[in-house]
């Protein structure tokens, strides 16, 4: 339970960057990644609760209409979970495809959440951060995988 508490409260230190750049398109959402990796490895103790926790603490943090994030990490984490028996047995290159997947779901509930909300714009740099997902997943599974295996 301390990794977990450890690695979301990383996640949600790391999510309050300030990259004011081109960069910022490619920065993945990290907390959404760490809750992914905890409904994926750890399917018994975190599920679509533990994700709209995580999700609605992000909202509180961010300042945004609460529901947002709860809502898009829970439509993410059930997709993760009905992938769960599956992903886990994947070589790690497919789970980086499944990890940029579900990141772009959760980008596309965003921006709809933005269209909605604020008449906001649509640009495909949005959708950058799924990349970034990508090549962020295989060090934070081997990260976490240890912190998991060593039961803390």
């Amino acid at each position: 339970m301390l990794q977990v508490a450890g690695s979301v409260g990383i996640a949600l230190v790391l999510s309050m960057n300030g990259v004011r750049s081109w960069a910022q398109f490619l920065m993945p959402p990290m907390v959404l990644l760490v809750t992914l990796y905890w409904v994926l490895f750890g399917p018994v103790l975190y599920g679509l609760g533990f994700a709209f926790l995580i999700g609605l603490l992000l909202d509180l943090m961010l300042g945004t209409p609460a529901g947002e994030y709860a809502l898009a990490f829970c439509v993410t984490a059930y997709l993760a979970q009905l992938l769960e028996h599956r992903v886990r047995h994947f070589t790690i290159p497919y789970q980086c495809l499944v990890a940029g997947a579900l990141t772009l779901v959760f980008q596309l509930i965003m921006v709809a959440f933005g269209l909605i909300e604020a008449g906001g714009t649509l640009h495909l740099a949005q959708f950058c951060s799924a990349l970034g997902a990508m090549l962020v997943w295989p060090p934070l599974v081997l990260l976490l995988g240890r912190l998991h295996d060593r039961g803390w």
